[in-house]
Protein backbone atom coordinates (compact mmCIF):
# COMPACT_ATOMS: atom_id res chain seq x y z
CA UNK A 1 0.00 0.00 0.00
CA UNK A 2 1.46 3.44 -0.92
CA UNK A 3 1.38 6.55 1.12
CA UNK A 4 -1.10 8.23 -0.56
CA UNK A 5 -4.14 5.01 -0.56
CA UNK A 6 -2.79 5.05 3.21
CA UNK A 7 -3.42 8.72 3.84
CA UNK A 8 -6.73 7.98 2.31
CA UNK A 9 -7.53 5.06 4.75
CA UNK A 10 -6.15 7.59 7.53
CA UNK A 11 -8.30 10.35 6.54
CA UNK A 12 -11.40 8.16 6.59
CA UNK A 13 -10.78 7.10 10.16
CA UNK A 14 -10.79 10.65 10.85
CA UNK A 15 -14.17 11.79 8.76
CA UNK A 16 -15.98 8.90 11.06
CA UNK A 17 -15.66 11.37 14.31
CA UNK A 18 -17.93 13.97 11.78
CA UNK A 19 -20.86 11.66 12.45
CA UNK A 20 -20.95 11.49 16.12
CA UNK A 21 -23.77 12.92 16.42
CA UNK A 22 -25.67 9.84 15.46
CA UNK A 23 -23.55 7.23 15.96
CA UNK A 24 -25.41 4.96 18.76
CA UNK A 25 -23.62 5.79 22.41
CA UNK A 26 -22.63 2.23 22.28
CA UNK A 27 -21.07 2.25 19.16
CA UNK A 28 -19.08 5.60 19.66
CA UNK A 29 -15.91 3.85 21.27
CA UNK A 30 -15.43 2.04 18.04
CA UNK A 31 -14.14 5.50 16.16
CA UNK A 32 -11.34 5.89 18.81
CA UNK A 33 -10.78 1.97 17.97
CA UNK A 34 -10.30 2.21 14.39
CA UNK A 35 -8.38 5.75 14.45
CA UNK A 36 -5.69 3.58 16.88
CA UNK A 37 -5.46 0.54 14.07
CA UNK A 38 -4.69 2.82 10.62
CA UNK A 39 -2.70 5.14 12.43
CA UNK A 40 -0.76 2.15 13.94
CA UNK A 41 -0.49 0.15 10.64
CA UNK A 42 0.19 3.62 9.08
CA UNK A 43 3.09 3.95 11.52
CA UNK A 44 4.44 0.00 10.85
CA UNK A 45 4.77 1.25 7.11
CA UNK A 46 5.59 4.24 6.56
CA UNK A 47 7.48 5.72 10.15
CA UNK A 48 9.49 8.39 9.10
CA UNK A 49 10.43 10.04 12.47
CA UNK A 50 10.69 9.55 16.09
CA UNK A 51 7.78 8.90 17.87
CA UNK A 52 6.82 12.59 19.82
CA UNK A 53 7.05 11.24 23.28
CA UNK A 54 6.92 14.51 25.41
CA UNK A 55 4.24 15.51 22.95
CA UNK A 56 1.93 12.81 23.54
CA UNK A 57 2.89 12.09 27.10
CA UNK A 58 2.24 16.06 27.40
CA UNK A 59 -1.42 15.26 26.20
CA UNK A 60 -2.20 11.35 27.86
CA UNK A 61 -1.08 12.32 31.31
CA UNK A 62 -4.38 13.69 32.29
CA UNK A 63 -5.09 10.12 32.02
CA UNK A 64 -2.12 8.76 33.74
CA UNK A 65 -2.82 10.86 36.76
CA UNK A 66 -5.63 8.40 37.44
CA UNK A 67 -4.10 5.00 37.53
CA UNK A 68 -1.73 7.23 40.06
CA UNK A 69 -4.62 7.92 42.18
CA UNK A 70 -5.49 3.93 42.23
CA UNK A 71 -2.25 3.96 45.37
CA UNK A 72 -5.04 5.87 47.08
CA UNK A 73 -7.78 4.21 46.28
CA UNK A 74 -10.01 1.11 48.62
CA UNK A 75 -13.01 0.60 46.26
CA UNK A 76 -11.62 -1.32 43.47
CA UNK A 77 -15.15 -2.18 42.23
CA UNK A 78 -16.18 -1.06 39.03
CA UNK A 79 -12.74 1.00 38.66
CA UNK A 80 -13.01 -0.83 34.92
CA UNK A 81 -15.28 1.24 33.67
CA UNK A 82 -14.01 4.64 35.29
CA UNK A 83 -10.15 3.91 33.70
CA UNK A 84 -12.33 2.53 30.03
CA UNK A 85 -14.76 5.53 29.17
CA UNK A 86 -11.86 7.76 29.77
CA UNK A 87 -9.10 5.70 27.61
CA UNK A 88 -9.31 8.03 25.05
CA UNK A 89 -7.28 10.41 26.74
CA UNK A 90 -4.41 8.01 26.42
CA UNK A 91 -4.96 6.11 23.08
CA UNK A 92 -6.37 9.30 20.92
CA UNK A 93 -2.98 10.88 21.45
CA UNK A 94 -1.00 7.89 21.02
CA UNK A 95 -2.91 7.43 17.38
CA UNK A 96 -2.12 11.09 16.47
CA UNK A 97 1.52 10.76 17.86
CA UNK A 98 1.76 7.46 15.57
CA UNK A 99 0.65 9.08 12.44
CA UNK A 100 3.15 11.86 13.02
CA UNK A 101 5.84 10.00 13.02
CA UNK A 102 5.48 9.72 9.17
CA UNK A 103 6.32 11.89 6.71
CA UNK A 104 3.09 12.65 5.65
CA UNK A 105 0.58 15.14 6.99
CA UNK A 106 -2.92 15.71 6.98
CA UNK A 107 -4.40 17.61 3.40
CA UNK A 108 -5.90 20.76 4.02
CA UNK A 109 -8.32 19.65 1.91
CA UNK A 110 -9.53 17.12 4.48
CA UNK A 111 -10.65 19.94 6.78
CA UNK A 112 -12.86 20.98 4.40
CA UNK A 113 -14.75 18.72 3.65
CA UNK A 114 -14.68 17.17 7.54
CA UNK A 115 -16.33 20.65 8.31
CA UNK A 116 -19.07 20.25 5.30
CA UNK A 117 -19.68 16.29 6.65
CA UNK A 118 -19.87 17.86 10.42
CA UNK A 119 -22.25 20.22 9.45
CA UNK A 120 -24.46 18.20 7.79
CA UNK A 121 -24.89 15.59 10.00
CA UNK A 122 -25.24 18.16 12.77
CA UNK A 123 -28.06 19.83 11.03
CA UNK A 124 -30.17 16.15 10.66
CA UNK A 125 -28.95 15.88 14.19
CA UNK A 126 -30.72 18.90 15.31
CA UNK A 127 -33.62 18.26 12.78
CA UNK A 128 -34.08 14.71 14.45
CA UNK A 129 -34.50 16.70 17.92
CA UNK A 130 -36.88 18.98 17.03
CA UNK A 131 -39.14 16.82 15.17
CA UNK A 132 -38.66 14.69 18.48
CA UNK A 133 -39.54 17.69 20.57
CA UNK A 134 -42.63 18.51 18.24
CA UNK A 135 -43.71 14.83 18.55
CA UNK A 136 -43.84 15.05 22.16
CA UNK A 137 -46.02 18.25 22.24
CA UNK A 138 -43.16 20.61 23.69
CA UNK A 139 -43.81 23.34 20.56
CA UNK A 140 -47.83 23.07 21.66
CA UNK A 141 -47.05 23.14 25.40
CA UNK A 142 -48.58 19.82 25.85
CA UNK A 143 -45.13 19.18 27.76
CA UNK A 144 -42.35 21.14 29.31
CA UNK A 145 -39.19 21.16 28.04
CA UNK A 146 -38.25 20.28 31.65
CA UNK A 147 -39.77 17.21 31.36
CA UNK A 148 -38.45 16.27 27.68
CA UNK A 149 -35.38 16.19 28.72
CA UNK A 150 -35.85 12.42 30.11
CA UNK A 151 -37.26 11.35 26.53
CA UNK A 152 -34.08 12.84 24.72
CA UNK A 153 -31.93 10.96 26.81
CA UNK A 154 -33.50 8.23 26.69
CA UNK A 155 -35.90 7.52 24.40
CA UNK A 156 -35.01 9.38 21.31
CA UNK A 157 -34.59 6.41 18.63
CA UNK A 158 -31.31 5.01 18.30
CA UNK A 159 -29.62 8.27 19.24
CA UNK A 160 -30.77 8.99 22.22
CA UNK A 161 -28.47 11.66 23.94
CA UNK A 162 -27.72 13.85 27.18
CA UNK A 163 -29.04 17.63 25.95
CA UNK A 164 -25.59 18.65 27.69
CA UNK A 165 -23.34 16.36 25.16
CA UNK A 166 -26.06 16.76 22.39
CA UNK A 167 -25.43 20.79 23.01
CA UNK A 168 -21.77 20.15 23.06
CA UNK A 169 -22.24 18.26 19.87
CA UNK A 170 -23.71 21.23 17.96
CA UNK A 171 -21.39 23.89 19.79
CA UNK A 172 -18.47 22.26 17.94
CA UNK A 173 -20.13 22.03 14.62
CA UNK A 174 -21.48 25.74 14.50
CA UNK A 175 -18.00 26.74 15.64
CA UNK A 176 -15.72 24.65 12.91
CA UNK A 177 -18.66 25.91 10.32
CA UNK A 178 -17.95 29.80 11.34
CA UNK A 179 -14.20 29.14 11.40
CA UNK A 180 -14.34 27.64 7.48
CA UNK A 181 -16.35 31.03 6.95
CA UNK A 182 -13.93 32.85 7.80
CA UNK A 183 -11.21 31.42 6.20
CA UNK A 184 -13.44 30.70 3.27
CA UNK A 185 -13.21 32.54 -0.31
CA UNK A 186 -16.45 31.64 -1.79
CA UNK A 187 -18.67 34.08 -0.32
CA UNK A 188 -21.98 32.09 -1.76
CA UNK A 189 -20.88 29.13 0.09
CA UNK A 190 -21.39 30.83 3.25
CA UNK A 191 -24.92 32.12 2.46
CA UNK A 192 -25.83 29.15 1.78
CA UNK A 193 -24.40 27.13 4.86
CA UNK A 194 -26.18 30.08 6.71
CA UNK A 195 -29.36 28.27 6.95
CA UNK A 196 -27.74 25.03 8.40
CA UNK A 197 -25.95 27.32 11.31
CA UNK A 198 -29.27 29.05 12.18
CA UNK A 199 -30.92 25.46 12.87
CA UNK A 200 -28.14 24.48 14.95
CA UNK A 201 -28.27 27.48 16.97
CA UNK A 202 -31.81 27.09 17.33
CA UNK A 203 -31.36 23.53 18.74
CA UNK A 204 -28.28 24.85 20.85
CA UNK A 205 -30.31 27.36 22.35
CA UNK A 206 -34.00 25.52 22.95
CA UNK A 207 -31.87 22.42 24.63
CA UNK A 208 -31.33 25.21 27.59
CA UNK A 209 -27.86 23.81 28.64
CA UNK A 210 -27.24 26.81 30.71
CA UNK A 211 -23.08 25.96 30.77
CA UNK A 212 -22.62 24.76 27.22
CA UNK A 213 -24.59 28.22 26.25
CA UNK A 214 -21.94 30.18 28.25
CA UNK A 215 -18.84 28.23 27.12
CA UNK A 216 -19.82 28.41 23.48
CA UNK A 217 -20.67 31.95 23.35
CA UNK A 218 -16.85 32.97 25.16
CA UNK A 219 -15.38 30.88 22.81
CA UNK A 220 -17.36 32.30 19.93
CA UNK A 221 -16.52 35.80 20.66
CA UNK A 222 -13.30 35.14 21.04
CA UNK A 223 -13.12 33.31 17.92
CA UNK A 224 -14.09 35.69 15.99
CA UNK A 225 -12.34 38.54 17.43
CA UNK A 226 -9.16 38.10 15.00
CA UNK A 227 -11.41 38.31 12.00
CA UNK A 228 -13.63 41.43 12.55
CA UNK A 229 -11.25 43.45 10.63
CA UNK A 230 -11.62 41.28 7.49
CA UNK A 231 -14.06 42.05 4.48
CA UNK A 232 -17.36 43.25 4.73
CA UNK A 233 -19.47 40.48 4.19
CA UNK A 234 -17.78 38.46 6.45
CA UNK A 235 -18.63 41.16 9.09
CA UNK A 236 -22.19 41.15 8.18
CA UNK A 237 -22.58 37.09 8.77
CA UNK A 238 -20.47 37.21 12.35
CA UNK A 239 -23.07 39.80 12.69
CA UNK A 240 -25.99 38.34 12.17
CA UNK A 241 -24.72 35.17 14.22
CA UNK A 242 -24.17 37.19 17.49
CA UNK A 243 -27.73 39.11 16.89
CA UNK A 244 -29.06 35.96 16.74
CA UNK A 245 -27.30 34.46 19.80
CA UNK A 246 -27.34 37.53 21.61
CA UNK A 247 -31.81 37.64 20.55
CA UNK A 248 -32.51 34.60 21.75
CA UNK A 249 -30.77 34.72 24.96
CA UNK A 250 -32.62 37.70 26.20
CA UNK A 251 -36.18 36.83 24.49
CA UNK A 252 -36.70 33.14 23.47
CA UNK A 253 -35.06 31.38 26.23
CA UNK A 254 -36.72 32.99 29.36
CA UNK A 255 -37.67 29.88 31.11
CA UNK A 256 -37.28 28.99 34.46
CA UNK A 257 -33.45 27.30 33.85
CA UNK A 258 -32.19 30.94 33.66
CA UNK A 259 -34.83 32.30 35.92
CA UNK A 260 -32.84 29.94 38.65
CA UNK A 261 -29.86 31.99 38.30
CA UNK A 262 -31.20 35.04 39.74
CA UNK A 263 -33.15 33.55 42.68
CA UNK A 264 -31.06 33.74 45.99
CA UNK A 265 -32.91 31.47 47.72
CA UNK A 266 -31.13 28.82 45.23
CA UNK A 267 -28.19 29.93 46.66
CA UNK A 268 -29.27 28.56 50.59
CA UNK A 269 -28.58 25.60 52.47
CA UNK A 270 -32.23 24.34 51.57
CA UNK A 271 -31.74 22.44 47.99
CA UNK A 272 -34.81 22.79 45.75
CA UNK A 273 -35.68 20.12 42.63
CA UNK A 274 -33.83 22.71 40.17
CA UNK A 275 -30.69 22.74 38.26
CA UNK A 276 -29.13 25.78 40.62
CA UNK A 277 -29.79 25.15 43.41
CA UNK A 278 -28.68 21.13 43.04
CA UNK A 279 -25.43 22.43 41.76
CA UNK A 280 -24.69 24.69 44.72
CA UNK A 281 -25.29 21.95 47.11
CA UNK A 282 -23.16 19.47 45.29
CA UNK A 283 -19.86 21.87 45.22
CA UNK A 284 -20.38 22.21 48.46
CA UNK A 285 -20.23 18.57 49.35
CA UNK A 286 -17.36 18.78 46.93
CA UNK A 287 -15.34 21.34 48.16
CA UNK A 288 -15.98 20.26 51.68
CA UNK A 289 -14.54 16.89 50.89
CA UNK A 290 -11.34 18.08 48.81
CA UNK A 291 -10.21 19.94 52.24
CA UNK A 292 -10.62 16.54 54.20
CA UNK A 293 -7.64 15.07 51.75
CA UNK A 294 -6.32 17.97 49.76
CA UNK A 295 -2.81 16.64 48.99
CA UNK A 296 -3.69 13.15 47.69
CA UNK A 297 -7.19 13.06 46.84
CA UNK A 298 -9.45 9.85 48.06
CA UNK A 299 -8.13 7.82 44.66
CA UNK A 300 -10.26 7.27 41.81
CA UNK A 301 -12.95 4.71 43.09
CA UNK A 302 -13.95 6.58 46.02
CA UNK A 303 -14.96 9.72 44.73
CA UNK A 304 -18.77 9.06 44.30
CA UNK A 305 -18.69 7.08 47.79
CA UNK A 306 -17.17 10.13 49.09
CA UNK A 307 -19.50 12.56 47.70
CA UNK A 308 -22.54 10.38 48.26
CA UNK A 309 -21.63 10.14 52.33
CA UNK A 310 -21.96 13.84 52.39
CA UNK A 311 -25.25 13.89 50.06
CA UNK A 312 -26.43 11.57 53.00
CA UNK A 313 -26.19 14.07 55.37
CA UNK A 314 -26.85 17.59 53.08
CA UNK A 315 -29.75 16.63 51.07
CA UNK A 316 -31.82 13.19 49.74
CA UNK A 317 -32.26 15.40 46.52
CA UNK A 318 -28.71 14.74 46.15
CA UNK A 319 -28.41 11.19 47.54
CA UNK A 320 -31.26 9.85 45.33
CA UNK A 321 -29.32 10.05 42.18
CA UNK A 322 -26.17 9.88 43.01
CA UNK A 323 -24.99 12.86 41.10
CA UNK A 324 -21.11 13.38 40.68
CA UNK A 325 -19.27 16.68 41.05
CA UNK A 326 -20.59 18.39 38.32
CA UNK A 327 -17.22 20.00 37.50
CA UNK A 328 -14.47 18.32 36.40
CA UNK A 329 -11.52 20.16 38.09
CA UNK A 330 -13.45 19.21 41.64
CA UNK A 331 -13.38 15.64 40.17
CA UNK A 332 -9.77 15.75 39.69
CA UNK A 333 -8.88 17.67 42.81
CA UNK A 334 -11.34 14.36 44.96
CA UNK A 335 -9.50 11.69 42.41
CA UNK A 336 -6.00 12.63 42.96
CA UNK A 337 -5.36 15.46 45.21
CA UNK A 338 -3.90 18.91 44.52
CA UNK A 339 -1.40 17.63 41.84
CA UNK A 340 -4.53 15.97 40.19
CA UNK A 341 -5.80 19.80 39.76
CA UNK A 342 -3.13 21.13 39.09
CA UNK A 343 -1.55 19.14 35.82
CA UNK A 344 -5.29 19.28 34.12
CA UNK A 345 -5.03 23.35 35.13
CA UNK A 346 -1.21 22.99 33.42
CA UNK A 347 -2.28 20.76 30.16
CA UNK A 348 -4.80 22.70 28.87
CA UNK A 349 -3.10 26.15 30.16
CA UNK A 350 -0.03 24.96 28.04
CA UNK A 351 -2.43 24.44 25.02
CA UNK A 352 -4.03 27.55 25.12
CA UNK A 353 -1.02 29.12 25.43
CA UNK A 354 0.71 27.24 22.40
CA UNK A 355 -2.05 28.23 20.67
CA UNK A 356 -2.28 31.77 21.26
CA UNK A 357 1.57 31.62 20.11
CA UNK A 358 1.23 29.88 17.38
CA UNK A 359 -2.06 31.96 16.10
CA UNK A 360 -4.26 29.13 15.69
CA UNK A 361 -7.38 30.66 16.52
CA UNK A 362 -10.01 27.47 16.33
CA UNK A 363 -8.00 25.76 18.93
CA UNK A 364 -7.79 28.68 20.89
CA UNK A 365 -11.57 28.56 20.79
CA UNK A 366 -12.42 24.83 20.75
CA UNK A 367 -9.67 24.64 24.08
CA UNK A 368 -12.06 27.29 25.33
CA UNK A 369 -14.81 25.82 24.97
CA UNK A 370 -13.84 22.72 26.69
CA UNK A 371 -12.39 24.27 29.31
CA UNK A 372 -15.42 26.35 30.26
CA UNK A 373 -17.35 23.49 30.05
CA UNK A 374 -15.49 21.57 32.57
CA UNK A 375 -16.55 23.92 35.22
CA UNK A 376 -20.29 22.54 34.84
CA UNK A 377 -19.51 19.59 33.86
CA UNK A 378 -17.13 16.13 34.16
CA UNK A 379 -16.99 16.04 30.69
CA UNK A 380 -13.66 13.79 30.27
CA UNK A 381 -16.20 11.36 32.78
CA UNK A 382 -18.55 10.42 29.91
CA UNK A 383 -17.60 8.88 26.39
CA UNK A 384 -19.66 11.70 24.69
CA UNK A 385 -17.31 14.19 26.00
CA UNK A 386 -13.95 12.62 26.71
CA UNK A 387 -13.59 11.50 23.23
CA UNK A 388 -14.36 14.81 21.58
CA UNK A 389 -12.18 16.79 23.79
CA UNK A 390 -9.62 14.39 22.81
CA UNK A 391 -9.88 14.14 18.89
CA UNK A 392 -10.08 17.80 18.45
CA UNK A 393 -7.55 18.70 20.60
CA UNK A 394 -4.99 16.66 19.14
CA UNK A 395 -6.30 17.22 15.66
CA UNK A 396 -5.36 20.65 16.16
CA UNK A 397 -2.44 20.25 18.25
CA UNK A 398 -0.71 17.92 15.92
CA UNK A 399 -1.74 19.15 12.78
CA UNK A 400 -1.37 23.06 11.61
CA UNK A 401 -4.07 24.86 9.75
CA UNK A 402 -3.89 28.28 10.30
CA UNK A 403 -1.81 29.35 7.38
CA UNK A 404 -4.19 27.89 4.80
CA UNK A 405 -7.11 29.20 3.24
CA UNK A 406 -10.06 26.71 2.01
CA UNK A 407 -10.39 27.04 -1.81
CA UNK A 408 -13.89 25.36 -2.95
Amino acid sequence: MNKNTSLNFYEISLFIFGFFPIIPNRLKGFSVFILLLTSFFIYKKHKNKRFPVKKVLQFSSIYLILIVSLLNTLDFSGIDKLLSTRLSLLVVPISFGFFHSTEKEIRFTFLSKYTKILLLITTFYSSCILIFLYQLGVFSERMSMYDAIAYITNEMWLINQHPIYASIFISISILLSVFYWLLSKNKIFIFITLPFVFINLFTLVLLERKGVLFSFVISFIIMILKFLKKNTSKKIVIGVIVSGIIFACFFLIPSNRFKELYKLDNYTGVLKDNSTSLRFGIYNCAVSKIFESPLLGFGLGDVQTELDKCYEDKSKLLLERSYNSHNQYLSYFLSSGFLGFFLLCFILGKILLNAIKSKDYFLVSITVFFTLCMLFENILERQSGVILFSFYICLFSFNNFKNHSIEQ
